[in-house]
């Protein structure tokens, strides 16, 4: 049947056709979600009636390793690129063993206070025996703890390393 001779027919005949499409459509349409829909699958029963046990496992952690030649990876967007190759080269971690020494130079600026309770001006800066701070030496901080203060000397030690320091009074002060 030519088009224009269908829509040359009747309004009434037109509608029954189009309104029968529509219906047959429909039907197929509906036909076609029950058959998706799951059927309800119960599991089976564990022994002695306990629900199964579900796991619930934490999802897996994603691992980024950059590679270090061609054969292990290429950059995505530049494949041609040996960029990432000549960029981040892998240094091999070396244990510390020894310990990190500092040194500064410290200089005792004065003591004062009583016999009991003395203080000692290191660096311009005033501590007691047993305090802890930091001083400023040259262009660096030195962390330092006072550990004696004598009537002419004061022992400092160096927080970082450990390394202990007998500080004199200049003559003539």
């Amino acid at each position: 049947m030519n088009f224009l001779r269908f829509m040359q027919q009747p309004y009434s005949r037109l509608f029954h056709f189009m309104s029968g499409s529509v219906l047959a459509i429909a039907l197929g349409l509906a036909l076609d979600l029950q058959a998706a829909q799951p059927q309800s699958v119960k599991p089976p029963a564990a022994a002695g009636g306990a629900k199964p046990a579900i796991s619930e496992g934490s999802p897996p952690k994603a691992v980024f390793i950059m590679p270090s030649s061609p054969k292990e990876g290429a950059d995505p967007f530049f494949p041609r690129s040996t960029g990432p190759y000549d960029r981040y080269i892998v240094l091999p971690k070396v244990p510390n063993t020894a310990p990190a020494v500092v040194t500064a130079e410290l200089r005792l600026n004065g003591i004062s206070g009583s016999a009991e309770r003395r203080l000692a001006i290191i660096n311009n800066r005033t501590f007691e025996a047993g305090e802890e701070g930091d001083v400023v030496s040259g262009s660096d901080r030195v962390r330092i703890r006072v550990l004696e203060i004598k009537s002419e000397s004061v022992v400092t030690q160096f927080v970082t390393g450990g390394v202990r320091k007998e500080l004199h009074l200049r003559k003539g002060l």
